[in-house]
């Protein structure tokens, strides 16, 4: 990692001189896969060795904890690769008909159906299956394209209960929010992005864009900044989305962000 001194410029404030962290694409991931090695009870290395991993379905501290914490089966795919973290009563047909399919197409929808009818049979399915987003290495210096006003943790909080901003904050004691930036046409609130503090050292960024201010470039423009805030914050942002969802990803994209990994996560069936 190494530093830059510049000015950012920050609606009609006054410049102010910050260090902005770069980080390398490989420092980046490097920092991804040591949270993930604790999300999964895994070791750094089975993020480079041939073939996939399956792991205890142990809780470790420092764990990202979110409603899917210590599921029954979660698989995380990243760089050609699946961890695979399994209740014991799974495993065996894991190993058996998952642990050595390519991970590329480990998603894909027959074998998807696969594990979703094996785990039927446990009383749980499959939940969701979100895309992941890290930054990219080398971007240009983003600047406001409307007024903005930056929220601190504390500022948040007169947020909660407000629907039009339900992406932006999660109000969840498991990953607090920690910071805001919103776009403002006069005294109108047009969009907001938010970062939760999803573990020590990633944050997830959500965005919301109120309807009828759509089209302008308004949501790009505020993950993009509070994506460069969180780096020179010295936190590595990333940008979570549905598989489904194209607006969604091409805000990531334009952004400054690229495609990293997925996960798929169980829950049990309610009765």
């Amino acid at each position: 990692m190494f530093y830059l001194y510049k000015y950012n410029y920050y609606g009609n404030d006054t410049s102010r001189l910050e260090v902005e962290k770069m980080y390398t694409k490989t420092e980046i991931l490097n920092i991804a896969k040591q949270q993930f090695a604790l999300d999964y009870n895994c070791q750094l290395l089975d993020f480079e060795k041939d073939g996939n991993t399956i792991t205890e379905n142990k809780l470790l501290d420092g764990r990202r904890i979110y409603e899917s914490d210590g599921c029954f089966l979660k698989i995380i795919t990243i760089g050609g690769r699946a961890i695979i973290c399994a209740d014991d009563k799974i495993r065996p047909w894991i190993e058996e008909k998952i642990l050595k399919r390519d991970a590329c197409w480990l998603f894909d929808y027959d074998k998807l159906r696969a594990i979703d009818n094996k785990l039927r049979e446990f009383g749980h399915e499959i939940d969701q299956m979100p895309h992941f987003y890290l930054p990219n290495s080398v971007n240009c210096e983003t600047k406001p394209i409307t007024k903005i006003k930056w929220f601190e943790m504390e500022d948040i909080l007169q947020f909660q209960g407000d629907d039009r901003f339900d992406e932006a904050f999660m109000f969840n004691d498991n990953y607090p929010d920690v910071l805001g930036v919103a776009a403002f046409d006069g005294d109108i609130i047009m969009g907001m992005a938010g970062a939760s503090a999803d573990s020590k050292t990633l944050y997830q960024i959500g965005i919301n864009v109120l309807p009828e201010y759509n089209g302008r470039g308004i949501g790009i423009n505020l993950v993009a900044l509070i994506k460069q805030e969180l780096l020179n914050r010295g936190k590595i942002p990333f940008y979570g989305t549905a598989v489904s969802h194209i607006i969604s990803k091409n805000i990531a994209i334009s952004a400054g962000f690229f495609p990293a990994w997925a996960e798929m996560y169980s829950r049990k069936i309610e009765d």
